[in-house]
């Protein structure tokens, strides 16, 4: 596995008043049912948070999620052109099941989108 689809410590946004200021000040775009916010970072490598509410559904569920989730970061951060704080979130339960395939696609549409904005 090459080290960069790992989804190591040093990518994981986790201190307290950095996610706090991203909910405050980032900008929201929705994936479906994942919200999501961001914003310009001066670290040197894009951080990421996922975070699932406990009325999602129970713990094998929202698990799941978060493993989706984290998975497609892992394949897609790569192509990320500068450093953002990215706050993943899902405050109500999906209509339907969501699939590896669905969040991958949507977190990759995010990341073009995030490149685009980026370069324009």
């Amino acid at each position: 596995m090459s080290l960069q689809n790992t989804f190591p410590k040093e990518v994981r946004l986790s201190h307290g008043p950095t996610i706090r200021e991203v909910f405050e000040q980032g900008v929201y775009q929705s994936l479906g049912p994942i919200g999501v916010k961001y914003k310009m970072a001066e670290a040197e490598s894009s951080r990421f948070s996922i975070s699932v509410k406990k009325k999602v559904g129970n713990a094998p569920c929202r698990n799941q999620i978060k493993r989706f989730i984290r998975e497609a970061v892992r394949q897609e951060r790569s192509r990320l052109n500068h450093a953002y704080d990215i706050c993943f979130f899902i405050t109500n339960p999906p209509k339907r099941n969501l699939e590896s395939a669905y969040v991958l696609r949507q977190v990759r549409r995010l990341f073009n989108n995030l490149n685009h904005k980026a370069s324009g």
